[in-house]
């Protein structure tokens, strides 16, 4: 079985991971729009059988201008990318992480339909488009970090039937802004701080060591057991207190050596384009960004003079058990 801290460490790791272009229990339900006393932005509500993985959705103001913190985990039901979907409607504009996410909106601009760069005959999914010769893959390959994550939430995605991220999202949206850095950016980012992957799980662990292990998040016996026999919903919800958690594991991390790349460096490139995007006369706003992103990038925008004024949660997974999937509908028989 797998040890607890490295379990613990991949969950952070999971939590960090960022979408990039082809290549402790709450006691509140989901719905209330309350700003919770402590700053969450990723919570698990339900019990060891059912219950909502959550992400925020933070509204910070400054003068007449609005912008909202919108969380995202990288693998959800197709339920949860819909609604973010019709969210990101109401924003003038509406700023994306996306690693090399600027080739979206190059492409876009240049043709009025995403390009197709699959394999012969396979269909393109939302917001999917492959890389091509111009892609820099000598890059992608200095930067493991993407293709070792990018196979763990896939897998992930595949074993719960999940929807991935960019599948569920269209990032050719008009009003969608790249916020985010290229690839070669974030590869010469991380040569600059001497940041490889391993560096990162390294951290991960010593956080995970500083912050201590949270047993209640543990998998269970029984969940293994019933994963075995056809019912994942306990894993899911061991693996939804784990992501709900692993908050305090990524504050960590971000506390020693001015911050990872992954985190600081992003988050500084994306409040980079809000500073722009108001200047240019936006008021309304949104940032798309993961989680975890979103501790650090709060506090700098409250230096910047934004305040905090609401926080509301959306469900990102509803895990029922299988025998709640398949109970069919009781007819109660008229007298």
């Amino acid at each position: 079985m797998m040890h607890p801290l490295f379990r613990n460490a991949l969950a952070a790791a999971a939590l960090l991971a960022c979408p990039y272009a082809p290549a402790a229990d709450a006691p509140a339900r989901s719905g209330k729009t309350n700003a919770v006393a402590k700053r969450e932005y990723v919570r698990y509500v339900g019990d060891d059988k059912r219950g909502t993985l959550e992400t925020a959705i933070v509204t910070l103001k400054k003068g007449d201008v609005q912008v909202e913190l919108v969380g995202a985990v990288h693998i959800a039901d197709p339920a949860y990318y819909q609604a973010l979907t019709k969210l990101f409607t109401g924003y003038e504009e509406l700023l994306f992480e996306l690693v090399d996410g600027q080739k979206m909106k190059e492409d876009a601009d240049d043709s009025p339909k995403p390009p197709v760069k699959k394999k012969p005959g396979a269909p393109l999914k939302q917001g999917e488009f492959p890389p091509d010769e111009n892609d820099a893959p000598a890059a992608k390959e200095r930067s493991p970090a993407f293709k070792i994550i990018g196979m763990l939430m896939h897998g992930l995605e595949t074993y719960f039937h999940f929807q991935y991220q960019t599948a569920g999202i269209d990032y050719h949206t008009k009003n969608f802004v790249h916020a985010d850095v290229s690839m070669d950016e974030f590869v010469q980012l991380q040569a600059d701080k001497g940041e490889s992957f391993l560096d990162l799980m390294r951290k991960a662990i010593e956080a995970q060591l500083e912050v201590g292990t949270d047993r209640s998040a543990e998998p269970k016996g029984s969940q293994f057991l019933l994963a075995l026999l056809g019912d994942s919903s306990g894993l899911k919800v061991a693996m939804a207190r784990q992501l709900a958690s692993a908050g305090d594991v990524v504050a960590e991390m971000e506390k020693h050596d001015g911050g990872t790349v992954i985190i600081t460096e992003r988050n500084r490139k994306a409040l980079s384009v809000l500073d722009r995007e108001v200047t240019a006369g936006h008021k309304n706003l949104g940032i798309f960004y993961g989680a975890a992103h979103l501790a650090e990038m709060e506090k700098v925008l409250e230096k910047m003079g934004y305040r905090r004024t609401g926080a509301r949660w959306l469900t990102a997974w509803d895990i029922k058990p299988r025998v709640d999937q398949k109970r069919p509908a009781v007819s109660v028989p008229k007298e």
